[in-house]
């Protein structure tokens, strides 16, 4: 998530994040700034382009701390906080919502308390959730161009089409709470080839973001669990019958 820029130094934060995070966190690493997007809702699309900055000093960065077994990361810097879930290997499974709201909350809570010793206060500004399903062939679908199969919104060409050699789907809708938009829900669905075994794969991303529904952290948890809810139902909503009961067990 996007906050309020701290006044802290790359040397401050390091020091804090080895402090606080390094014993269960051993494997760290120096990344580019992330620059976050912001939803606006005055009809027009905001998107990030590639940007040339002329910089003095030490130039930004963003660092990763990584748990050993490479499943769970944060990333930090001076205007932006992230906790993600990876799965790195093996058979486990994804942990439920309320396992990384939880890894969120003590990861912010400790960034809160050494901003204060900053004198400053750590304030979310833009929230954003997002998961990405990885979907192997099987019973479903077997080539790219069977995207179809898995996802709700497509339909397969008709008469003089043939099947797609590959496919991609990007919507996205706007998030509305008490008659208000308070932000947007992406969905991107492709079939691309797997970095690792070079074999054919469906891959669904639901992204929410937003800005918090209120000030502070309850603002910030209230948008987490509205896009938690977004999230899931859209999930459902953009994801055929028969994958839900074939890949996820769902009946109803």
């Amino acid at each position: 998530m996007a906050v309020e820029p701290l006044p802290v130094s790359l040397i401050d934060l390091s020091a804090f994040a080895l402090e606080a995070f390094g014993t269960e966190f051993p494997l760290h690493h120096e990344q580019p700034p992330m620059r976050m997007a912001r939803e606006s809702f005055d009809e027009r699309v905001t998107e990030l382009s590639p940007a040339l900055a002329l910089l003095s000093g030490q130039a930004p960065m963003r660092l990763w701390l990584q748990s050993a077994d490479q499943d769970r990361l944060i990333q930090l810097q001076r205007d932006y906080l992230a906790c993600n879930w990876q799965k790195s290997g093996g058979e486990r499974p994804y942990p439920r919502y309320s396992t990384i709201e939880s890894f969120l909350l003590e990861t912010w809570d400790k960034m809160a308390a050494f901003a204060e010793t900053k004198h400053s206060t750590l304030a979310p500004v833009q929230c954003e959730l997002w998961y990405v399903n990885r979907i192997e062939p099987g019973d479903l679908w077997i080539r790219p161009g069977q995207l179809d199969q898995t996802i709700a919104l497509l339909n397969s060409p008709q008469d003089f089409l043939p099947e797609p050699e590959h496919g991609q789907l990007a919507m996205r809708f706007r998030i509305r709470e008490d008659e208000r938009d308070v932000g947007r829900l992406y969905v991107n669905a492709t079939s691309p080839i797997g970095p690792a075994d070079m074999k054919p794969v469906i891959q669904l991303t639901m992204t929410a973001r937003g800005a918090p529904l209120r000030p502070g952290r309850q603002g910030m948890v209230a948008f987490f669990q509205l896009a938690h809810e977004w999230i899931v139902r859209g999930f459902a909503a953009v994801t055929t019958e028969a994958a839900q009961a074939s890949l996820w067990g769902r009946t109803q």
